[in-house]
């Protein structure tokens, strides 16, 4: 998988940068970019008035400055009131309007201790605009609804009264939560990431609904593949969030063979805080379980056979400044999920029967964006920079989708 340079060739650039990509572009030439991007979003909209688009509108020479000032304010609002479906895919037609957007994080400048990327005008107006239709959603890098100002402008803290705005993480770009589109985005990678396997133990990738949800899935699909005649083992991972009333995302692996679709034969929870030896969601999970495999009476309970697999790599809040929150729980699930695929794929005695601690080990192995190696975590401040490559480059994922016609959440 890979993202098109969107310099009209075919080279793949990498979905997920690696965390040697360094960013080395500075103030200067990010606000030189931004000033050109800004002149062609101008022309742009100029252009299209001129076309007689906007009702009311002339060519003569009064109408021309007028034009300009309504350039500078609620034209683009415009454009995309009046493109309500394919604004942004209109804009992305325009090359030196798609290149901007579609820039590598490498010629991004990244500002402050919370690296807030340095926006040209323009641009934070479009993806304020477009998040307004919920499948032209530019992840992490739009403010909320109610922090956008008369034409798309983003309000920031320094712009309310004192006393009248409260710090929260939809302020920054890096403590965004992730949208339906970035969750989505991580989901096809994933699915497609199984789907290549030739492997002896079948994957399924589940990235949809909430936890119990999912495992239901998991037991609606095993019984169907009994149904079938199937008989063998089956590995079902997940990735989601744990319930509607609750944002963070976890994973999960169920290993289920198809004549027992009642009874998973092992069940990996693998989630990404672990302050005090037992996962927050440790007990929630184990309920989940029960409701959605409830065993004969006198049975084990199915919970009884889950086992710990996860690791300690988000940043609990107390004490941290809101922009400096780790609300990263979405790129962790996605490399313990991809870390999985790899390993059911790859070693699948190993999650037949391997050892719980061996599992993890070979699981961190292959997280190389947060792991030096096996079991040895990188430092915080490398952990949260490749957490904003991540978060710049699933923003390219999706306008890459949108330029194609197939953005990340159908219409």
């Amino acid at each position: 998988m890979g993202v098109l340079n969107p310099l009209a060739t075919d080279q793949i650039l990498p979905v997920i940068s690696p965390v040697v990509d360094q960013r080395v572009c500075t103030q200067g030439q990010a606000e030189a970019a931004n000033l050109a991007f800004d002149n062609a979003v101008r022309q742009y909209l100029l252009d299209w008035i001129a076309q007689g688009t906007v009702p009311g509108s002339d060519r003569s020479p009064d109408a021309l400055t007028d034009s300009e000032e309504f350039v500078e304010q609620g034209a683009l609002r415009q454009f995309f009131k009046h493109h309500q479906d394919d604004a942004l895919e209109l804009l992305l037609q325009n090359d030196a309007i798609a290149r901007h957007l579609m820039r590598p994080a490498s010629e991004v400048c990244f500002t402050d201790d919370h690296y807030e990327p340095l926006l040209a005008r323009f641009e934070r107006r479009i993806y304020n605009l477009a998040a307004h239709r919920e499948h032209l959603e530019v992840p992490f890098r739009y403010s909320p609804a109610s922090r956008q100002g008369d034409y798309g402008d983003s309000i920031g803290l320094a712009d309310l009264p004192p006393g009248e705005g409260r710090e929260d993480i939809g302020y920054y770009f890096g403590t965004r939560r992730s949208d339906r589109t970035a969750l989505s985005l991580l989901g096809q990678k994933l699915t497609t990431q199984a789907s290549k396997q030739q492997a002896t133990l079948p994957v399924h990738v589940i990235t949809k609904a909430y936890m119990t949800e999912a495992m239901e899935l998991v037991k609606a699909q095993t019984t169907q593949l009994q149904a079938e005649g199937d008989d063998q083992y089956h590995c079902f991972i997940i990735q989601t969030r744990h319930a509607a009333d609750d944002r963070h995302l976890g994973a999960a692996l169920l290993l289920m063979h198809s004549s027992q679709p009642d009874t998973p034969q092992r069940i990996l929870f693998c989630d990404t805080l672990n302050p005090e030896g037992t996962p927050p969601w440790w007990h929630s999970f184990k309920h989940k379980i029960d409701s959605v495999f409830p065993q004969p009476a006198g049975e084990a309970l199915a919970s009884g056979r889950l086992e710990d697999a996860g690791v300690k790599l988000q940043r609990l809040h107390d004490g941290v400044p809101v922009r400096h929150q780790d609300i990263d729980c979405a790129f962790y699930t996605y490399a313990i999920a991809d870390a999985l695929i790899q390993l059911a794929i790859e070693a699948p005695s190993l999650i037949t029967s391997g050892s719980t601690e061996s599992i993890v080990s070979h699981m961190t192995e292959r997280m190389t964006d947060y792991y030096v190696q096996a079991d040895i975590a990188r430092s915080p401040e490398t952990v949260r920079e490749a957490n904003v490559l991540h978060r710049w480059n699933t923003g390219r994922d999706a306008l890459l989708a949108i330029s194609r016609g197939t953005p990340a959440v159908a219409v």
